[in-house]
């Protein structure tokens, strides 16, 4: 019997070495998400039928660049904007939304432009709000998403498609896009490179003072920097003596962390209050017992105690969609704007043993103090696109 029982941990023993670093880094992958990947509930995803498909595959992979490939396909099985890994390839499709122009939306089995981003050469293109979307690079829409949608899914529902659909119009790395678009009953081909800003700006945030003695404040992408945390308040205290304060979160898709938010929102509130709710699901899970807590804002020195407008929009993503969430528990502020990217939850990061990538998923859920979903949270002062925000913001100040 001992006999037996060594020679059989010898075998398990010999199989677990025998693995390569991409099946070992492919189970890493597929049993973290399955442990800690907090939004399941929300999804078409069959993740047992995730695991059977590309394992087949991963034991054909031989180089990174194949398993990068791999990685890629498997994570947009969950159709998540906020699931991804910090390397790719030149035939890899860029991020959504941080490098997005124009956000597609579905109607009635359509593909419609539903919105471009501010500040971006799309919009001197020529392709309009409201256009609908042919083909991208030769090929109809429908069955270029068709051919992309995730495999362990059946019957996929818009949301789905609609992720898909992102992906294609912000193109590959190493691809022209060549759109055509119905505008009113005409077709036209229009010929872009990557998307890109009409002017880039390295500052933290852009700042003056607008008619009506109205500060203003753009956030240049910078939520992850912590340098907002010390610029930020000392910027509002030279702000004190103006009429109200615009906040323009329209620029902030690439998320950021929670001490950046509260240094923003802290310089607006006079006492203490509850600002978001988490939820471990992991915990539930593992052990039945659900965790969840609230998470609370203290307020700065010399509040700002004038009304304050926070402008969002669909490139609004994580952290950004945060802060408005929790400006909207602020009796001075009004939150103006569209539908924000609707970024899942809170991520954590682990590195991959073999290839060292970077993976980055949520494991946490997140809420309004109120109970809604923080990717269900709509603005109190809703806009069509996000460019009519700014407008909407300077009409309810007079």
């Amino acid at each position: 019997m001992r006999n037996l029982l060594f020679v059989v941990v010898f075998l398990v023993s010999l199989t677990s070495f025998s693995q390569t670093k991409y099946q070992k880094d492919f189970d890493y992958l597929w049993s973290s998400i399955e442990n800690y990947y907090a939004y399941f509930d929300q999804k078409q995803t069959d993740w047992n039928k995730v695991k059977e498909i590309y394992q087949k595959k991963v034991d054909t992979i031989s180089k990174d660049s194949q398993f990068i490939k791999l990685v890629e396909d498997v994570i947009y099985e969950l159709y998540d904007a906020h699931i991804s890994i910090n390397r790719n390839l030149n035939s890899s499709f860029r991020l959504i939304p941080s490098s997005t122009d124009a956000w597609i939306k579905i109607k009635k089995g359509k593909y419609y432009i539903s919105d471009i981003r501010p500040n971006y050469k799309i919009e001197n293109s020529g392709i309009r709000i409201g256009s609908e979307l042919i083909s991208i690079n030769g090929r109809k829409i429908n069955g270029l998403v068709k051919s992309l949608l995730p495999k362990s899914i059946k019957n996929p529902k818009d949301d789905v498609k609609e992720f898909i659909a992102n992906l294609l119009f912000a193109g590959r790395h190493n691809e022209e896009r060549n759109f055509i678009v119905n505008n009113n009953g005409k077709e036209s081909l229009f010929r872009l490179a990557k998307p890109a800003a009409i002017e880039n700006n390295v500052e933290l945030f852009s700042s003056k003072i607008i008619e009506g003695n109205i500060g203003y404040i753009k956030f240049n992408n910078s939520l992850g920097n912590n340098s907002v945390i010390t610029a930020f308040p000392k910027k509002i205290d030279e702000f004190k003596n103006t009429k109200a304060i615009l906040l323009d979160l329209r620029d902030t898709p690439g998320g950021g962390n929670a001490e950046v938010a509260k240094s923003i929102m802290g310089k607006f509130v006079t006492k203490t209050i509850p600002y978001q709710k988490h939820e471990r699901v992991s915990l539930e899970k593992e052990f039945g017992i659900k965790r969840s807590w609230i998470e609370l804002l203290s307020p700065l020195k010399n509040p700002y105690e004038k009304p304050v407008i926070i402008l969002v929009g669909r490139w609004t993503g994580s952290i950004g969609e945060a802060i408005a969430q929790g400006f909207s528990e602020i009796e001075s502020a009004k939150v103006v704007g569209t539908p924000m990217a609707k970024l899942l939850g809170s991520i954590n990061c682990s590195s991959l043993p073999g290839t060292k990538i970077n993976l980055c998923f949520p494991t946490e859920k997140l809420y309004h103090v109120n109970g809604t979903p923080r990717e269900n949270f709509i603005p109190e002062y809703k806009t069509n696109t996000s460019k009519e925000a700014y407008f909407k913001a300077l009409e309810l100040l007079k």
